[in-house]
């Protein structure tokens, strides 16, 4: 690199470091709130009543919110004679201090064959839930949802059978549009959840955000564990959240008090854009005890597109990620306890072509990647050259190297480049995250 290309360099670098300070992203206008959206009581098979799950909620186990979802077939819905669910929609509103705390009423159906479903955002019950088509027929309770708008649904707790055949609802089976805008939530209660069927679930197309809750069954709402169902919201409201539901701004946390967020080209999590060969990902993950990480992946509809490695401490940062046919990109995040973190995805639609010959070989080694100050090219072999590329496919940089050669990527803009090695004649090309 010579003179005028590093002077170049550093004036690019100073201009972006400078001028991020006042850049301004999406998430500046939400607050992640933290709750639970999965709880029971003893109007079926947990214990308490509604209005003490709203109260040690809030004042014990410090939620935001917290939804009762008690199993539809055992909710008693008979007025002055069995006003359950009547109690428990009054209990939610009794227990509600906008700012302060949101009591949430909703329910949970069950299907032996299909899974469980909770249904939010309606006054209404399906008054037929012990005939055969409550647990059998899977597109009837699709159109009940459907034409009580405007209710919402959330898969819950994924490959959960309890020893008996489980289609988890067809294997996410995308039917349309509106069926996919009606169920906007996907459950973990354990990591083997998320792994086994969140990706597979937006393979299908559906757009799905992801959420951790407790399903309580005992007098510990909120307490059962750290997990929480987190919500990036304009404010602390019922409708505010269920706003934020149907937009997608959710994340899933293991940690009481983590949170993340993403947006790419400026658009926010759970919305679409058009692909383009490079876009600016935004990630903001932090966690209130300053917890550090040691894996920061971005996964694609492709597996792991990148994986940022360790961070200490919170990390808000932007960089450029060159896409083709990905479908999605969310984040996962591990802290050093071995606590998880999911991002909802940013949807891209279309595809682009990719760089040429993309193609890691075991006889080219590039570390450290992502890298900060600097990287090495081991290519084993003299008189090697190496060529550096944007993600716009701009030759920046060219060397010829015996065997060994560091790069000093200190000067160099935050993104994705391509390093092309050629050793006798053969070209390799891998990508390198620089990081800032």
């Amino acid at each position: 690199m010579n003179m005028r290309t590093g002077i170049l360099f550093i004036l690019v670098f100073t201009i972006i470091i400078y001028s991020s300070a006042f850049q301004v992203f999406p998430q500046a206008s939400y607050q992640a709130y933290f709750g639970n959206l999965h709880s029971h009581t003893s109007n079926s098979d947990g214990t308490g009543e509604p209005a003490d799950a709203f109260t040690y909620a809030r004042y014990t186990a410090g939620l935001d919110f917290n939804a009762v979802t008690d199993h539809l077939e055992q909710i008693g819905n008979i007025p002055f004679l069995d006003p359950e669910w009547a109690d428990c929609q009054a209990a939610a509103n009794n227990a509600t201090v906008n700012g302060t705390f949101v009591g949430i009423a909703g329910w949970e159906w069950g299907s032996p064959l299909h899974g469980h479903v909770n249904v939010f955002n309606t006054t209404d019950l399906i008054t037929d839930a012990g005939n055969l088509w409550y647990t059998t027929d899977l597109p009837a309770f699709y159109s009940w949802v459907l034409t009580h708008t405007p209710a919402f649904a959330q898969f819950n707790h994924p490959g959960d059978g309890e020893g008996y055949i489980l289609t988890n609802w067809n294997d996410f089976e995308y039917i349309n549009q509106a069926n996919d805008s009606a169920f906007r939530l996907i459950e973990f209660q354990t990591v083997q959840q998320a792994t086994d069927f969140y990706e597979n679930a937006l393979l299908t197309g559906r757009h799905l955000s992801p959420v951790w809750n407790q399903d309580n069954h005992s007098a510990d709402w909120g307490t059962k564990n750290d997990g929480r169902a987190g919500i990036w919201s304009a404010s602390l409201t019922r409708q505010a959240l269920f706003d934020a539901i149907n937009a997608g701004r959710t994340f899933a946390t293991m940690d009481k008090n983590a949170k993340i967020w993403i947006d790419l080209g400026g658009v926010e999590m759970g919305s679409q854009l058009p692909i383009q060969a490079s876009l600016p990902l935004h990630l903001y993950l932090a966690d209130a005890n300053n917890e550090s990480w040691t894996s920061i992946e971005l996964v694609t509809k492709n597996g792991t597109l990148l994986n940022l490695g360790t961070h200490s401490g919170n990390l808000d940062t932007t960089f450029s990620i060159n896409l083709t046919n990905d479908q999605f990109v969310f984040v996962r995040a591990i802290q050093a306890d071995n606590d998880y973190i999911w991002s909802a995805p940013v949807y891209i639609t279309g595809t682009v072509t990719g760089f040429d010959d993309v193609s890691p070989n075991m006889d080219i080694q590039l570390f450290p990647n992502p890298a900060r100050e600097y990287f090495f090219i081991n290519a084993f072999s003299d008189n090697s050259i190496v060529e550096l590329y944007s993600i716009k496919g701009e030759l920046i940089y060219r060397q010829q190297f015996q065997k060994s050669l560091k790069i000093n990527s200190s000067i160099m803009e935050p993104g994705v480049y391509f390093v092309r090695v050629t050793v006798f004649g053969k070209t390799f090309t891998q990508k390198v995250l620089i990081t800032q």
